[in-house]
């Protein structure tokens, strides 16, 4: 659906509004996992220097009230809560880690699929502010501190490009889970097909389908490719927009289901997730706004295919839940590919396991699923590069689904 005739502006008019309307950002490093004992005045002052070396810092003023953390035990623990204003600091490189814990108001613990943004450290609070005296902010200084990875959004920006991944050398945690080529050593081709029974690996020949059918289909998979791809500089306002803006899509989507060409990863992880409570776990509804974005942009209507009628709406209260996200493919006529068999290409909908909740669901982003982009890693992830702890929890892709008549190649 379209907004309005005002509205029905190219891609290219939609990009030069949302880069006007856009934050500054830097290129993010790799994620993985940090030392979590805590850092010493000796190891902050190696961090500062390698932060230097790999192209120095930056400032950034807390827009909300965040609470900072400390590792413990393994768990990220409370410090303190940061006022609006606080000035921190943080490397180019910076890392979002996504395999610790971090410990709620009430005490107990919680698993966070948006992550954990580090190292940082404070510069400065609001004038007038009690909260930390010097030498408190000296002490926390001193170890390694952690914010939500909704920070990124604040830092990721709409102006320019992501940056292309290049690759790196396969590292353990990779290859105890995949062959170099990407190939799974893991199988889940049991519990795929018990879920999707004969629809799994169910080639359509392109060549059957009408023309007008066919032409959809790619279009809407291109659209996908495109904002997914990080083999080629890709615009980060396919992305990322000012939070503002986001919040009236994702409430206007939700009051009238017109949508936006572009923003999925501010409205589905910034606005739509927080707005009902599932900030920790918005990876379906950031794939889902993916999918809602790309028909808009090819201009094919996204109820055809999905809707209350069919029982597979997109939408945040049915498929915010991978389980959910992943039957209503299913229903539209989107086929489930086995990943022991096939390679995912870019743009393809990849799912930890089978695709069930818990669960995780992320996009391909170039090199046979080895490249993915997903609600903690906006700017693209290498998974060669990812710890065997974090592969295990999110990245052993079981399954991946495709429109009909975009056949993947075998391995």
């Amino acid at each position: 659906m379209v907004r309005s005739s005002k509205n029905k502006s190219n891609l290219q008019g939609f990009l030069g509004v949302l880069v006007v309307a856009g934050l500054f950002l830097s290129a993010c490093g790799k994620a993985s996992s940090l030392d979590v004992t805590g850092a010493t005045n000796q190891s902050q002052n190696q961090q500062q220097q390698e932060s230097e070396d790999n192209g120095g810092v930056q400032k950034l003023l807390l827009s909300k009230a965040m609470i900072l953390r400390y590792p413990s035990g393994g768990v990220l623990e409370n410090a303190v809560t940061l006022p609006v204003g606080t000035q921190i600091e943080f490397p180019m490189n910076y890392q979002i880690i996504t395999d610790l814990k971090a410990r709620q108001s009430d005490g107990s613990l919680a698993w966070s699929s948006t992550g954990f943004l580090s190292p940082l450290r404070i510069v400065s609070l609001p004038k007038g502010s009690t909260v930390l005296t010097a030498a408190q902010i000296e002490t926390l200084n001193n170890r390694t501190l952690f914010l939500d990875a909704t920070i990124a959004s604040s830092i990721q920006g709409t102006a320019g490009n992501f940056a292309v991944l290049n690759g790196v050398a396969p590292g353990t945690g990779f290859l105890a889970d995949y062959q170099e080529s990407g190939k799974p050593k893991f199988v889940y081709t049991k519990s795929v097909t018990k879920r999707f029974g004969a629809h799994v690996n169910k080639a359509v020949n392109p060549n059957s389908l009408p023309l007008a059918t066919l032409e959809k289909w790619q279009r809407i998979y291109n659209e996908l490719k495109t904002a997914a791809d990080r083999t080629v500089a890709t615009p980060k306002a396919y992305l990322m927009m000012d939070g503002t803006i986001a919040t009236q899509w994702s409430k206007d989507y939700e009051s009238s289901r017109v949508m936006s060409p572009l923003g999925a990863w501010t409205i589905a992880v910034s606005s739509t997730a927080v707005r009902h409570g599932f900030a920790n776990t918005p990876c379906a509804e950031f794939m889902s706004e993916m999918l809602r974005e790309a028909y808009q942009r090819a201009g094919y209507n996204l109820t055809d295919d999905f809707s209350p009628a069919k029982g597979n709406e997109i939408i945040w209260s049915s498929t915010a839940a991978v389980v959910n996200f992943s039957a209503a493919l299913d229903k539209a006529g989107w086929v489930p590919w086995d990943t022991t068999l096939y390679r995912p290409p870019v743009g393809a909908f990849l799912m930890n396991g089978a695709g069930e909740t818990p669960g995780h669901t992320y996009i391909a982003a170039g090199n046979d699923g080895r490249f993915i982009v997903d609600n903690g890693s906006p700017q693209g992830r290498d998974l060669r590069g990812t710890s065997k702890s974090i592969i295990e929890m999110m990245y052993q892709t079981g399954v991946f689904f495709l429109p009909p008549g975009i056949n993947p190649e075998p391995w």
